[in-house]
């Protein structure tokens, strides 16, 4: 078959099947309704299925399984769309004038911290660059992936206490870099009892506690070490955001934990009190990642060494200086 009778697109669909076995999830993924996915899927196996149709996908459960065929493909496949982007690249950028549009997903309690050290700066450097950002979830690692996002910022557990996903070595093997740590704290309304007394570890378990659910998962390091040490907080509220959680900590007795810088300005917009953690928890560290298909794109290398640099000159915390 000619590379001219190939829909592109379908290969790209192609990729993102057997990466989620689901008609329903790559429907998500490329906002498209099932049964539009069903009908390229029919045509994927027309154009490559070859002289003995195979199809690529048969049913499995309420998923799909890929044939040997299909699967013999998946490597192959994404060699080719690593180069074709590589060949897409311009050669030069100015961004002056760029005019193109970066997908960027960040983690609810970077951006605040982020965005605003380099969007002022970004807006004159760049004043035609786009920004399109996105809350992160559990799929942003696997769309970074896929190279369906430019980039991605978020926080991940240099404790080793920590489980899955959220320590830093079940990052994938992306290109990174690190732009801040931070240590956790404890937030409490300003008028709670608990600041009357020692603070302590043992009157820091007779908190009830509020889980924030961080890219769908409200497991965290904390628990892990409560647990370790033969300890569990009591939690009354699981909320989906941090300012939920921080309207919800001023008007209760419950609190809440997250990094100080964040934390620093939930308590200028809500009437809370900022408290150390009572025991050692290792600094949550904060990472900017991107596709291995952007790795030498001049738009692309722009772009995160400007936000890089931004964020060690306007990120109030000393960054490390490497990924160990």
């Amino acid at each position: 078959m000619q590379l001219a009778q190939i829909d592109l697109n379908l290969l790209k669909l192609m990729l993102i099947l057997l990466e989620e076995g689901s008609v329903s999830r790559a429907a998500s993924q490329l906002n498209l309704t099932q049964s539009a996915v069903s009908k390229q899927l029919t045509k994927l196996r027309e154009q490559v299925g070859g002289e003995l149709k195979d199809p690529l996908f048969i049913k499995a459960g309420t998923g799909l399984k890929a044939t040997a065929k299909a699967q013999a493909m998946e490597q192959p496949l994404r060699e080719w769309i690593r180069l074709y982007c590589q060949m897409m690249v311009p050669s030069q950028f100015d961004p002056k004038e760029d005019e193109r549009e970066f997908k960027i997903s960040i983690a609810e309690n970077a951006f605040p911290v982020v965005v605003p050290s380099f969007m002022q700066s970004l807006t004159q450097a760049a004043p035609k660059v786009k920004l399109n950002i996105a809350k992160t979830h559990s799929k942003s690692i696997q769309l970074v992936e896929q190279s369906q996002l430019d980039l991605l910022i978020i926080a991940r557990d240099t404790d080793s206490r920590a489980g899955f996903p959220w320590n830093i070595n079940h990052l994938p093997e992306l290109p990174k870099v690190v732009l801040f740590e931070d240590e956790n704290v404890c937030l409490v309304r300003n008028d709670h009892p608990i600041l009357s007394v020692k603070w302590n570890l043992e009157n820091f378990l007779t908190l009830s506690r509020i889980k924030i659910s961080v890219e769908e998962q409200t497991r965290w390091l904390l628990d892990e070490v409560l647990l370790a040490q033969g300890n569990e907080s009591t939690d009354l509220a699981v909320v989906a955001d941090f300012h939920s959680a921080a309207l919800l900590t001023q008007h209760s007795d419950m609190s809440m934990i997250c990094t100080s810088a964040f934390a620093n300005q939930l308590c200028e917009r809500y009437q809370l009190k900022m408290l150390p953690m009572p025991f050692h928890l290792a600094p949550a560290r904060y990472f900017m990642l991107w596709p291995e298909t952007q790795q030498t794109n001049p738009a692309h290398i722009w772009l995160r060494e400007f936000i890089q640099q931004k964020c060690l000159e306007g990120v109030k915390i000393n960054p490390p200086t490497s990924l160990n």
